[in-house]
């Protein structure tokens, strides 16, 4: 259960990020590219 919601999690990061990309927010859009990221390492870890 955790591992999926960890997946959703990241992705909604990931989402986020592009959103801003295109809106212009290149600062929000590294920090939210980066929490997605950090996403992978607790999934790797939760596993």
């Amino acid at each position: 259960m955790s591992q999926s919601l960890i997946i959703v999690t990241g992705l909604i990061y990931a989402v986020i990020a592009v959103d801003q990309y295109i809106k212009g927010g290149t600062g929000t859009s590294i920090m939210f590219l980066g929490y997605a990221l950090a996403n992978i390492g607790v999934y790797l870890q939760a596993k």
